[in-house]
């Protein structure tokens, strides 16, 4: 697990056992597969967490947001642009996504939707 420190105090965890580099982007990977990406001039420090420690983490985020920290289906990230695009309010997507806000905002910063420098409403 790597903490991804960004600007603005803003960080995100990201289950990453392998970083590469690509054109100015971060890419993060576990087991073969990408994880996560973040442009190279938002982060600020990266950490390596203890993954005993993190394993606890999520399993207390997973009792509120059961989804957390988990790779994005492409049903989840379908509902995730609709509900975007219809304005629904971060509370709303958290519940109907059963994901926290950091991991939300993050997709969202993914896919192009959300500016590095909004926050989620």
């Amino acid at each position: 697990m790597v903490r991804v420190m960004l600007e603005d105090a803003d960080y995100c965890d990201v289950p990453a056992d392998l970083m590469t580099f690509d054109d100015g982007t971060v890419v993060f990977w576990r087991d073969g597969e990408e994880v996560g990406r973040h442009r190279q001039p938002r982060i600020r420090s990266l950490e390596l967490l203890d993954s005993r420690s993190m394993t606890r983490k999520i399993q207390a985020a997973r009792r509120n947001h059961p989804k957390a920290f988990r790779p994005w289906s492409a049903e989840d990230e379908q509902l995730l642009i609709e509900m975007f695009h219809n304005q629904a309010g971060k509370e709303a997507m958290i519940e109907a996504l059963g994901r926290q806000e950091g991991g939300i905002a993050t997709r969202l910063r993914g896919l192009g939707l959300l500016a590095d420098d909004q926050k989620l409403l």
